[in-house]
């Protein structure tokens, strides 16, 4: 941020102490050195500390002290006549500090720097306090989003092992004896669960290549929707294309019903109420020749 200075407001007359002790701008003389010999009051107002003696950085926050030095180089350069243009450095502590435009030059006589300033007007400076806030708080807010951000993917990666992991479990094809597999089916089954189901059970048929499949349908939802028993039937009909025989324990009502209503012909099935009649069954059936 620059200011424009007006011609007038570069003192280039020999310093009068008793005036600059009542001036609302800031005068600061320093030697070569850059080692402050003089702050008037309206400079000592700046620093919690007596500034006679100390170097002209100690005015300065931490990350203003290199653009200090370069000031103060151009300080020496500069001349009553022609003193330095106006730079803009942060004085006073972190805590409270105010940003000062300054201009310098090096005395004829004295070989001193003088350095003239004056502090940004508060309400410009509270400005930016109330920006520096508001950055700093959406700098906290960004970062509590990213580490909420890592949590959701945290827990949904979390979530989806679960989920795989369940899916594995939710339809597993039991060997019960060499050459017979028993499935089964638990809860709700959706569309995707269905054809999972299909998939398994055909793979575990090539596995472990078995003649007979008990699909113990007794556990499933009596809410199950009509596409979903068509699905269940095209499972068992293509375990018959494999050459395996499907055995159907546990109808429920509901699915009776749907397989009378699409008309499905259950041909070459074998149906039993429960799984102890159905196990005794197929306890007594070849192993090598279907039944």
């Amino acid at each position: 941020m620059k200011r424009e200075w007006r011609d007038n407001e570069v003192v280039t007359f020999n310093i009068e102490m008793g005036l600059c002790e009542h001036l609302t701008e800031l005068v600061i003389l320093c030697d070569a050195a850059g080692e402050i010999i003089y702050a008037n009051p309206a400079t000592q107002k700046l620093s919690a500390t007596p500034l006679q003696g100390q170097a002209f950085r100690s005015l300065l926050l931490p990350d203003a002290w290199v653009k200090g030095e370069l000031f103060l180089t151009a300080a020496k350069a500069a001349s009553p006549q022609n003193p330095t243009a106006a730079w803009d450095i942060l004085m006073g502590t972190t805590e409270r500090y105010s940003l000062v435009f300054l201009r310098g030059y090096t005395a004829d006589d004295s070989g001193q720097l003088v350095i003239l300033g004056q502090v940004e007007d508060q309400s410009v400076s509270a400005m930016h306090d109330e920006l520096l806030d508001l950055t700093s708080e959406l700098a906290e807010a960004q970062r509590e989003m990213h580490r909420q951000n890592r949590s959701l993917q945290q827990a949904f990666n979390d979530q989806r092992r679960l989920l795989q992991t369940i899916q594995a479990l939710s339809t597993p094809a039991i060997p019960l004896w060499p050459g017979v597999l028993l499935l089964p089916l638990i809860g709700h089954i959706e569309a995707e669960r269905a054809k999972r189901i299909s998939q398994q059970l055909l793979q575990a048929v090539k596995q472990h290549r078995a003649k007979y499949v008990i699909l113990d349908l007794s556990g499933i939802a009596e809410d199950v929707a009509p596409v979903i028993t068509r699905q269940l039937l095209e499972t068992a009909k293509s375990l018959q294309l494999l050459g395996v025989k499907p055995v159907l324990v546990g109808i429920i009502p509901t699915f009776a019903q749907t397989i009378v209503l699409l008309g499905t012909e259950l041909k070459g099935f074998v149906s039993y109420s429960d799984l102890s009649h159905a196990l005794a069954a197929v306890l007594h059936w070849p192993r090598g020749a279907k039944q």
